[in-house]
């Protein structure tokens, strides 16, 4: 082992002189991910609440847009009492019991479905809000969530004359674009769906609401039909057509009490079942299930890429630089030199997986999560769990490192080795995603699919499931691939023609 130790230490200081082996293997996966991970989530939190808090633009005929307006007062008549009740209860002052108070209190449930058990409030009214606000009853909440729908339709939607847009006789639509069949007057109209699917996004949506939506409503026995045309490819148009869905769905509640109230008919007329979901799962082992379909997909990936560029700047790169014969002097065998080139790859492979893993985590705990969401998953792996994976990741990590290595050999040059390599991480990633998809058992037949069996048990294992016949196949046929693989390098290492080629 001396000679391949001396090898060994040798390419170790010739990887660390190179730049793209420590960014792929230490500055990737502790500075950059972490810090992509943070910026990704809160862009995407902010992008979200800002689409949350927009106001859209929606077109409808004026006497469709005075009903709606009725409709949301209609809706405050019927439960504004209610609500300004609740209110009162969770230390919310209204100068005036109207609807123009409904953003105060939507504003301020949102900051209690929001805040954590452990969050302290300076203020103790709202303290006393937020308590009082954790024991009502779904029913309750449900009429603050229908509250927050009918303020974002009655407060954040500009509205525009439909028939300005359908007087438009020289509208086009994009390809990919139908009109749907069976439209109300108005909305068939080709220039009303161009305004919304346009460039200039004129339009996020249009409605048809009839005219004798009060009197159906007086009915009780009719569905009043109403229509909205969106685009679901657009996101704000999609934020359109929710905002609407959930105003009359807001509106569909409070109208099925009102019935039920007139015919003397209690809840369960309507709902005769009241299914109750007990789940045994914490909030832990939820969050450890989908942490752990993830984790085993970017194992591979990172303990791929951190044997990636090692193994060409050891071969390829050495080939360039016309280092490769000087080593080829030394009194040492071509198997002495192979393995001291496989245990620096092998090492930067491993490396780059731990490290990758351990950042991710620590971000997901102190960074990206909320520190009372974090304190609540509080993820904990199981010690066997842990040392099973590790076994896993060994000869995955030699497996890539012998088969990068013999590939990068093969080419004149590190740019000829990078054009060989790099179609080699399709069939890494495809079978690596095994683990992502959520309806993929753990038969015995995957057993023997190289990389897939090894992404399914690692996430069977880190959910605390242990497959030991599962574990058996796996482990075997990996080892076996893995020295095969080893053994045909080696081969590689001992012809000249492949040694020499430049």
């Amino acid at each position: 082992m001396s000679p391949i130790w001396v090898i060994a230490r040798k390419e170790f200081m010739d990887v660390l002189r190179d730049r793209r082996t420590l960014v792929f293997m230490l500055l990737l996966p502790i500075v950059v991910m972490p810090l992509v991970m943070i910026a990704f989530t809160r862009v995407t939190k902010n992008q979200l609440s800002a689409k949350q808090t927009r106001r859209l633009t929606v077109a409808i005929d004026n006497q469709g847009k005075q009903i709606l307006t009725g409709l949301g007062r209609k809706w405050w008549g019927e439960n504004g009492l209610h609500i300004a009740a609740l209110a009162a209860r969770l230390s919310i002052a209204l100068e005036e019991v109207d609807i123009s108070g409904l953003e105060r209190i939507v504003d301020r449930v949102n900051t209690y479905k929001e805040a954590g058990e452990s969050t302290h409030f300076s203020d103790p009214a709202v303290a006393a809000g937020f308590v009082a606000y954790r024991i009502f009853t779904d029913e309750e909440k449900q009429l603050f969530e229908d509250a927050g729908a009918v303020h974002a339709v009655l407060s954040r939607t500009d509205w525009r004359d439909i028939d300005k847009f359908a007087r438009q006789d020289n509208a086009r639509l994009p390809p990919g674009v139908q009109l749907p069949k069976g439209l109300p007057p108005g909305l068939d109209s080709p220039a009303v769906t161009a305004a919304i699917v346009g460039e200039a996004k004129e339009l996020h949506a249009a409605l048809h609401v009839p005219v004798n939506v009060f009197e159906r409503l007086d009915e009780r026995a009719v569905r009043v039909p109403i229509t909205i045309l969106y685009d679901s490819s657009q996101s704000l148009s999609r934020e359109a057509y929710d905002r609407f869905s959930a105003f009359f769905g807001a509106l569909e509640h409070s109208q099925i009490d009102v019935n039920l109230r007139n015919a003397q008919l209690s809840p369960g007329f309507v709902e005769p079942f009241d299914l109750k979901a007990a789940n045994v799962a914490s909030d832990s082992r939820k969050a450890q299930a989908i942490i752990g379909s993830i984790l085993p997909y970017l194992i591979i990936l990172f303990c791929f890429f951190g044997a990636f560029y090692p193994s060409l700047d050891l071969t390829a790169g050495e080939k360039e630089r016309f280092t490769l014969e000087t080593l080829l002097l030394a009194p040492v065998s071509r198997l002495e030199i192979a393995a001291g080139k496989f245990m620096v790859v092998f090492a930067a492979a491993i490396t780059a997986a731990v490290l990758s893993t351990t950042s991710m985590a620590l971000t997901l705990t102190h960074g990206v999560l909320p520190e009372d969401t974090a304190k609540a998953l509080h993820l904990e792996f199981q010690p066997l769990a842990l040392v099973l994976t590790a076994s896993l990741l060994l000869p995955v990590a030699a497996l890539f490192s012998s088969l990068l290595l013999g590939i990068a050999l093969l080419a004149r040059s590190f740019k000829e080795a990078q054009s060989y390599a790099t179609p080699l991480q399709l069939l890494v990633i495809i079978p690596a995603v095994a683990a992502l998809l959520p309806d993929l058992e753990t038969d015995l037949a995957l057993a023997w699919v190289p990389l897939m069996n090894v992404s399914l048990l690692m996430k069977e294992l880190l959910k605390g499931n242990y497959l030991w016949d599962f574990y058996a196949i796996t482990l075997s046929t990996t080892v076996v691939l893995t020295c095969i693989v080893l053994w045909l390098t080696g081969l590689l290492f001992r012809r000249e023609s492949v040694l020499l080629r430049s």
